[in-house]
């Protein structure tokens, strides 16, 4: 089948069915009310000078008219290039320079700050960010006329572009990469269908739709399958609050959280609704993101009788695993290959590793994007039938499974050692007052790098009063050559929109640290340090 005939096909099989509920409000959309605004927003972004081939870049924050925007662009055959509204007037800059958009829609109240840096938007009006008492003119859907004779996808191929998507990584600048249609939703299919995703199921989405988990997890991937999903705004740890109210309200029984969600609702969860409602009615919990340490996982699962359900994959390679096996654990393991897709694992030597090895993860993949973006805004296309390296270590058992242990620019060598921080993260969390850890690198005259473990504490903590707790826990579970030499405490770790803790930045910050001596926010003894380091 075609793009078209495949979307046209879910529209129909799907008409009166529920596929958008608005979390603030409660109002939904049908697969045919969607379809058909999608198709009128499509003629107006076209009556404006949007053509096949275009780049329209988005910045608008997660609602259901954004769905409708992302559909609409797809249908005019134009390519979505979402942009968080929470990024710098910099980034933003940098993205809509690189991407040239032939136009740029912005939220009402956003428009401000898009004017600010030299474009000229097009205002979207929503539920949530309505046009009142302004005379900015705004696309407001409800107003929009039907799309009479309109053709949707009319000459649409598997191989067009749908999203070039900006990661949130801890480069200077964000990398922007491009995915193709038909990539994409032969991937999602192949992952919804191995985890028995169907037109029952009803996500609960607060992941930014301006990146990968939010457009394609929760919106490309449950408009294939016939299935529903409750659109809310970005959480933070507010939304922590009315959590899951909104997820029983909404009767949403498909979670897909990131691991620094779990860890804020098992802090500041103090009811009981969610542990009542996830046993009672969540069919399913996937995670995913960042990594997810065996302690947060053992303690969400025992509190709300869920199973949190792994997976592995890149913004370059889409769904690469995804765990199979409800008996199978242990750290790391994000489950086995989808279907069409192989793996290998690589020593420093570039020769394949066996079962069981620890080397870098390699994948060969039909879904691979179809390149980044360079400076001028061209397509520097890769192959999808070439291995690609994820920059991830990890192995492969007997029978397939992954494990993930690391990624490669983490690694520590310490004296010609190679160390994986996420060992000594996972044996760090157990202990008493610890929130979460993350552990870098400083050059070390002796050792070439040494470790250093960085944790945020419970409030009232000091790191003084537990220290000796922690690094004699260190010496019970960690080898000598992976104790941390230094011990730091923070506030808060600098982290990606995704989750993820930016390593480079933190190292930075801690390196800056070591270098002007002890302070408020470095606190290590020097014999804590000899001992560590024996």
């Amino acid at each position: 089948m075609t793009i078209r005939e495949q979307v046209l096909d879910i529209v129909e099989k799907n008409g009166d069915r529920v596929l958008l509920v608005n979390a603030l409000t409660g109002q939904t959309m049908s697969y045919r009310e969607f379809h058909q605004l999608a198709c009128s927003l499509s003629v107006e972004l076209r009556s404006r000078g949007l053509r096949r081939g275009d780049r329209l870049g988005v910045m608008v924050p997660n609602c259901c008219e954004l769905a409708v925007l992302y559909f609409a662009c797809l249908y005019a055959g134009a390519t979505i290039v979402p942009i968080n509204p929470d990024l710098s007037a910099g980034d933003v800059r940098f993205i809509l320079s690189s991407c040239n958009p032939r136009l740029v829609v912005a939220g009402v109240s956003l428009c401000a700050r898009v004017t600010a840096i030299g474009s000229t938007p097009i205002a979207l009006a929503t539920a949530q960010d309505p046009l009142v008492g302004s005379e900015m003119a705004a696309i407001d859907l409800t107003a929009l006329p039907p799309s009479t004779g309109f053709l949707p996808l009319e000459d649409t191929t598997a191989d067009d572009l749908l999203v070039i998507v900006y990661t949130s990584g801890t480069t200077a600048r964000p990398k922007g990469l491009a995915h193709r249609i038909g990539r994409m939703f032969r991937n999602a299919r192949a992952f919804a269908e191995q985890q028995g995703i169907e037109h029952a199921s009803r996500f609960y989405s607060t992941l930014s739709m301006s990146y990968m988990g939010g457009f394609y997890n929760l919106l490309i991937l449950p408009f294939l399958q016939g299935a529903s999903v409750v659109i809310d705004h970005v959480f933070d740890a507010r939304s922590s609050l009315s959590f899951w109210d909104r997820v029983s309200r909404h009767q949403a029984n498909t979670l897909w959280l990131a691991p620094t969600v779990m860890s804020i609702l098992l802090k500041m969860d103090r009811g009981r609704l969610g542990e009542e409602f996830c046993r009672r009615s969540v069919r399913r919990s996937f995670v995913g993101f960042a990594p997810l340490s065996l302690k947060v996982k053992a303690d969400f699962e025992t509190r709300y009788g869920v199973q949190m359900i792994e997976n592995y994959g890149l913004s370059e390679t889409l769904f690469v695993t995804a765990r199979s096996n409800a008996s199978r654990s242990g750290t790391g393991y994000v489950g086995e290959v989808l279907p069409g897709i192989e793996l290998r694992v690589m020593g420093e030597d570039g020769l394949l590793l066996p079962p069981g090895a620890d080397g870098e993860i390699q994948i060969l993949t039909p879904d691979l994007m179809a390149g980044y973006l360079d400076e001028k805004g061209g397509l520097k296309e890769v192959s999808a039938s070439e291995w690609f390296p994820t920059g991830d270590f990890g192995c492969l058992d007997e029978n397939g499974a992954l494990f993930v242990t690391g990624r490669k620019k983490d690694i520590i060598i310490r004296g010609g050692v190679n160390i994986s921080p996420a060992a000594i993260e996972e044996a760090l969390l157990h202990g008493k007052g610890i929130v979460d850890a993350a552990v870098v690198s400083i050059p070390h005259e002796l050792y070439g790098e040494d470790i250093v473990a960085v944790l945020k504490l419970e409030p009232g903590i000091e790191l003084e009063s537990i220290l000796d707790s922690v690094m004699e826990q260190a010496r019970q579970e960690l080898a000598v050559h992976q104790r941390p030499a230094r011990y730091v405490a923070i506030d808060d770790f600098p982290r990606t929109a995704n989750g993820k803790v930016q390593k480079s930045k933190l190292r930075q910050l801690v390196v800056a640290k070591l270098q002007i001596g002890s302070g408020s926010f470095l606190r290590t003894r020097p014999a804590d340090t000899a001992k560590a380091s024996d």
